[in-house]
């Protein structure tokens, strides 16, 4: 009795290079599966071959999707550095549009509310008088 293998592969490549990936377990007249990233056809396979007994996944396939995950995450990185980057910049410059002399120079100091004072409480309110007999 033969082995069955999983297979993943680039089935084909969409306008925006995106790759759909086909994966198929080899020597089965079984549907093929579509996936749009590499990261869900990995899922998929690890899917079959938990699902299907005596079958594996092939190493060439692993290998495939393992890059290919690993160059997505890269490239997912460095599109969020260069936001990150970008956001930088545009908080920086306000602030060195806030902060600059000519602009702290120009602000008018702004007035204080003044506080009423506070008064004093006598203490002769509180104090009842006292006799004081003299013998």
């Amino acid at each position: 009795m033969e082995a069955k293998v999983i297979i993943a592969t680039v089935a084909k490549t969409t306008r925006e290079n995106n790759k759909i990936w086909m994966v198929a377990i080899e020597g089965e007249e079984q549907p093929k599966a579509y996936c749009k990233s590499a990261y869900k056809a990995m899922r998929f396979c690890f899917l079959l071959k938990k699902q299907s007994e005596n079958t594996n996944i092939s190493e060439d396939s692993l290998k495939l999707l393992s890059a290919e995950i690993k160059e997505a995450k890269a490239k997912k990185a460095e599109e969020a550095n260069q936001e990150g980057q970008e956001r930088l910049a545009e908080v920086t410059q306000e602030f060195i549009e806030e902060h600059s002399v000519d602009a702290v120079l120009a602000q008018q100091p702004e007035a204080e509310p003044e506080k009423p004072k506070k008064q004093r409480k006598s203490r002769r309110q509180n104090v009842e008088p006292q006799v004081i007999a003299l013998v």
